[in-house]
């Protein structure tokens, strides 16, 4: 069966994405672009599936630097590093608690291709093996984030038949094997965990009244 969806007649989380994801079995996503902004829209939802969800992301960790575990780690954490992920407001306190014990519980798994292997990961698709076992499959132009799914205007394409459930499958196992993939950065895991807690301090008062 052949769904279409479109965000100037309904909202794609709404009618798309959740119902689909609470109580599933598993989820596979070639997302492009992740954020945990998604956790805004589909939080219960990815924290109801049963079983892994696994993403794979875009990077621009190079190609020599996946010599070793460690290299490919340390861009990693220098890629994070740059996206400045502490001038995000303290609203995304509560998102960052949440993908972390979603990261460390293994729930979410993530892993991230370098853009020399397959150009930009720009394709956007995934399959979800929903609560009744059966697996569908969808495509679109749908990053994994707030704004994709509930404030741009995008495109689904769902099919269920099993031949499109395989052909998506075999994209998202082919880059979710390949050597060019690596895990999220453990450094990453840890850092995102100290923005969950962090305080900010806006101001100091000194003793002799003066103010940092």
């Amino acid at each position: 069966m052949l769904n279409r969806f479109s965000s100037r007649r309904q909202r794609l989380d709404a009618s798309f994405l959740t119902p689909r994801l609470h109580g599933a079995l598993a989820y596979d996503r070639i997302a492009g672009y992740f954020s945990s902004s998604i956790l805004e829209v589909a939080g219960e939802a990815l924290e109801s599936v049963q079983g892994p969800v696994r993403m794979v992301c875009n990077s621009g960790v190079e190609a020599r630097d996946l010599i070793t575990a460690k290299a490919a780690q340390a861009t990693l954490r220098h890629e994070w590093c740059a996206f400045a992920p502490e001038k995000l407001s303290e609203a995304a306190k509560d998102r960052f608690a949440r993908l972390h014990k979603l990261l460390v519980s293994r729930k979410l798994q993530v892993r991230v291709v370098s853009d020399e292997r397959f150009g930009l990961i720009h394709g956007k698709a995934g399959v979800i093996r929903l609560a009744n076992g059966r697996r569908t499959a969808f495509i679109g132009g749908t990053n994994e984030s707030f704004s994709a799914w509930r404030l741009n205007y995008e495109l689904v394409w769902e099919d269920e038949s099993d031949e499109a459930v395989s052909w998506v499958q075999e994209e998202f196992d082919a880059l979710w094997h390949s050597p060019y993939a690596i895990p999220l950065a453990e450094l990453v895991v840890q850092d995102i965990e100290r923005l969950s807690r962090r305080e900010v301090i806006s101001s100091v008062i000194l003793k002799c009244g003066s103010r940092l």
